[in-house]
């Protein structure tokens, strides 16, 4: 019987697994909204938090489970936790590439960091 993984085919297709797509979905929208290039009522959601030199989005209080799971809760959430370089992106281009290539990067249980 051979064993088949999908995830060595994902590697060799240079493709995302369905977890890290949506965390790749939702940081995409995020800085799109933070660069304004995001359609104005996404960029209104987020408040803005500086720390010396490194921009942080002030995650707001969310009372239900639904709550926690909206984009402007969520949103703030996977922003914050992407490394500097990655966040410090200026363009939508750059910003997919380094955050792809820091996904791929990350393990399973490394990727729970950005939902708690």
């Amino acid at each position: 019987m051979i064993m088949y993984y999908i995830g060595d085919d994902l590697k060799k297709l240079h493709w995302l697994d369905v977890r890290k797509r949506v965390v790749f979905k939702l940081a995409l929208l995020a800085h799109k909204a933070i660069v304004g290039s995001a359609p104005e009522y996404l960029q209104e959601m987020f408040r803005y938090s500086h720390h010396g030199h490194s921009l942080k989005l002030i995650v707001p209080h969310a009372y239900s489970l639904a709550g926690q799971r909206s984009f402007s809760v969520i949103g703030p959430k996977i922003f914050n936790n992407l490394p500097l370089s990655v966040q410090s992106c200026s363009t939508s281009n750059s910003f997919k590439s380094a955050l792809k290539t820091y996904l791929f990067s990350l393990s399973t249980q490394d990727l729970e960091k950005f939902y708690s």
